[in-house]
């Protein structure tokens, strides 16, 4: 019974260690974010500041505490900084999150009519994953996504509307004869928060760690129709066959991938369909 259970220890623990071979060894990150336009140009985006500093907080908080040895590095843009050229200029950056306004193959920047469109940025260098909170950026039958792509590896955002909202405490009775009251938090920035962590704790692939996050703070929490998606292409690297919406942080490939014609078997995208959503601003 001894000599039988050691192997079985031995081999678990290897396995154990063997999975986080591909752990990147510095991770950086670049946000922008919009909550008022020059002139008023487009409607203020709710939280979207406190969506860009809750994303960055905890993927520090979790790479820090699960993966110590991975450097990490951020900068973030705010309102006026978000412009056309600064977002040109994202290619040193492992991880871009945009909020703000959107529509099909669109989104907008700080100054007054400037817009940057699927055909004015490609993600590449060492960009592997972006996340735009936007509206209608991917929407199903309306949208583009080929022209993003220049060796990143996938893209997160929505194909309906967004939804946004303050934080508030939810209270309900508890305690012994429910006489007590307790409380807790809710935020849509929560979105952000949980997708870093299921990603980077809970070691969850990419599409399923946004999708999650996306169902329990907006479709569960608040009631609210949407549908996520990601986007990305598809084939294979080194020999071997690579889905980009199932990658997972701990083995995540580190340099750019299908930047070409004939690199990548495919264009391929993901959506969940949560409720009742919205295809049009404003919702019909």
């Amino acid at each position: 019974m001894k000599n039988s259970v050691l192997p079985l220890i031995l081999f678990t623990f290897c396995f154990a260690n063997a999975t986080d071979v591909n752990v990147p060894s510095k991770f950086s990150i670049a946000t922008f974010a919009i909550s008022e336009y020059e002139d008023n140009w487009q409607n203020n985006s709710s939280q979207s500041k406190e969506t860009a500093d809750a994303l960055v907080n905890s993927f520090k908080k979790n790479i820090k505490d699960n993966y110590p040895k991975t450097s990490f590095i951020s900068k973030q843009y705010y309102n006026e900084s978000v412009t056309k050229q600064h977002f040109s200029s994202t290619d040193n950056f492992n991880f871009v999150f945009y909020k703000g306004h959107g529509s099909p193959n669109t989104i907008t920047m700080w100054p007054k009519n400037e817009y940057v469109r699927n055909k004015d940025k490609r993600f590449g260098g060492q960009t592997y994953w972006v996340l735009i909170r936007s509206c209608l950026v991917f929407k199903n039958g309306a949208s583009n996504q080929d022209p993003w792509f220049n060796g990143v590896h996938s893209i997160l955002g929505y194909s309906s509307l967004s939804w946004n909202y303050k934080k508030y405490k939810h209270y309900y009775r508890c305690g012994f004869l429910n006489i007590g009251q307790c409380s807790y938090s809710r935020a849509s920035y929560y979105v952000e928060r949980d997708f870093a962590t299921n990603w980077i704790k809970e070691k969850k692939g990419i599409w399923e760690s946004y999708k999650n996050a996306v169902y329990k703070w907006i479709a569960k929490e608040q009631g609210k129709g949407v549908e996520p998606k990601i986007v990305y292409r598809y084939g294979y690297v080194d020999g071997i066959f690579f889905d980009p919406w199932e990658e997972k942080f701990e083995n995540s490939i580190q340099k750019p991938v299908f930047k070409n014609a004939g690199e990548y078997k495919g264009i391929g995208s993901r959506w969940s369909t949560m409720g009742t959503p919205c295809y049009s601003t404003p919702c019909k």
